[in-house]
């Protein structure tokens, strides 16, 4: 999927990862640990899909996505030079405690999983659990008519899905174990709907024009920034710049150029 952008902020994102390969940068590192094929939150246009999340640092400099502009934002308000570390989503907490990055930014929400030993930053995007449809699927005006027709909702295994899908009060749920199968299955008609992430179908439905959104969010949740509590200097120097950044509308802005608004 080509995604094209333009601005101030696009041309930072840019140079300020290819500061990482340059020689003689003087500003401290801050070492992010993303998973990088995960579009609209952090991915390479065009990139195929490989068995491990290596990358090289020329595909590194073409990182581009939500996640990527927070982060630049971010390192540009603690006066550092971000270094992506690649890595896979759901290892996120254990390479932070494994001390191979500073912070996790990548579209990350704490979990009743989630070790004592990590602290979250503030908030720095509220999203929520949506209803979604074919856009050529007018059965269904509202989240009461999936239960009613006892249509088929596909979604990932993930607690907090399974947690909305509950105060949904039933309906015939299936689980995808990936997001390309889960989408793949609502355009082949093998379910009728799928719940998942607000800023991944807000994204997709501004852009492709192939689905729609049924009501409101089923829940509200936040990403977060997540560092080692040990390292209390850092986590005080990011809360104070997640707030700032949030005060003066800049994650705000970020986010509805994902949302498509």
């Amino acid at each position: 999927m080509m995604l094209t952008r333009s601005g101030p902020l696009c041309a930072a994102a840019l140079v300020l990862l290819a500061v990482r390969f340059a020689a003689g940068a003087d500003l401290a590192e801050l070492r992010v640990g993303m998973e990088t094929r995960l579009p609209p939150w952090s991915f390479v246009p065009d990139l195929p899909r490989r068995p491990t999340p290596a990358m090289s640092p020329a595909e590194l400099q073409k990182l581009t996505g939500f996640d990527v502009e927070v982060m630049t934002a971010l390192s540009a308000q603690l006066k550092r030079t971000p270094v992506v570390v690649p890595t896979v989503w759901y290892e996120l907490e254990q390479d932070l405690l494994a001390n191979k990055f500073d912070v996790i930014l990548s579209a990350w929400t704490p979990s009743p999983a989630t070790p004592a030993t990590i602290a979250s930053s503030p908030s720095y995007c509220d999203w929520g659990l949506l209803v979604v449809l074919r856009a050529d699927d007018d059965r269904v005006k509202s989240v009461a008519d999936l239960v009613e027709q006892k249509l088929r909702v596909g979604h990932i295994d993930d607690p907090a899905v399974k947690r909305s899908l509950f105060a949904m009060g039933g309906g015939r749920f299936e689980v995808r174990t990936t997001v390309p199968q889960l989408f793949s299955d609502l355009m082949d008609g093998k379910v009728d709907a799928v719940v998942y992430d607000s800023l991944y179908v807000r994204w997709r439905a501004s852009r492709q024009h192939d689905v729609r959104v049924v009501g409101e969010p089923l829940n509200r949740l936040g990403y977060h920034v997540g560092l080692r509590k040990a390292d209390t200097a850092l986590v005080r120097e990011v809360e104070v710049a997640v707030r700032a950044l949030r005060d003066s509308g800049e994650l705000a802005r970020i986010q509805a150029r994902w949302e498509g608004h």
